[in-house]
């Protein structure tokens, strides 16, 4: 399982957006579950179920964990593509001629040094801000993601 998964697409958006899928990728966080296991815990057809496992594998927001054969049926297992999903800061921002990302993301390499300088001046700005009560900004967005996926 991949540690964060960025959502670029609006279509991985508007799959992940259902409140209902949301509860199906919390209850296969603890552990990979089937469709019949799921449709079981929540008392509702199986058909269901599917329809909306489905739509999260289509979208790579699960994925296959393993298989296992009972009966001559083979059992899928799905779980969670990443343990962190979150979306794009970019996602919004699409150039609708070319569908390129706006052009203000940047791939950054720190030294072990100024990634510590860089981090403590983060937590600094972030206890300024949570003093604020304010939105947070696009920058501060990225800030924030930069820090996630560096955890990653």
């Amino acid at each position: 399982m991949e540690k964060l998964l960025v959502i670029n697409e609006l279509d991985q958006l508007k799959a992940i957006s259902d409140p209902f899928r949301l509860q199906l990728l919390s209850m296969m966080a603890e552990e990979p579950k089937t469709g019949q296991m799921l449709a079981d815990e929540l008392n509702l057809p199986r058909a269901k179920i599917h329809y909306h496992l489905n739509q999260l594998l289509t979208h790579n927001i699960i994925a296959l964990a393993h298989t296992v054969e009972k009966n001559s049926i083979i059992q899928k297992f799905y779980r969670p593509a990443a343990e962190t999903i979150v979306p794009s800061i970019n996602i919004f921002n699409l150039n609708a001629k070319n569908s390129v990302s706006s052009s203000e993301s940047y791939s950054i390499k720190l030294t072990n040094d100024q990634f510590t300088k860089l981090t403590s001046k983060l937590d600094k700005l972030s206890v300024k801000k949570s003093e604020k009560k304010e939105t947070a900004t696009a920058d501060e967005y990225a800030v924030y993601m930069m820090k996630i996926m560096k955890e990653a």
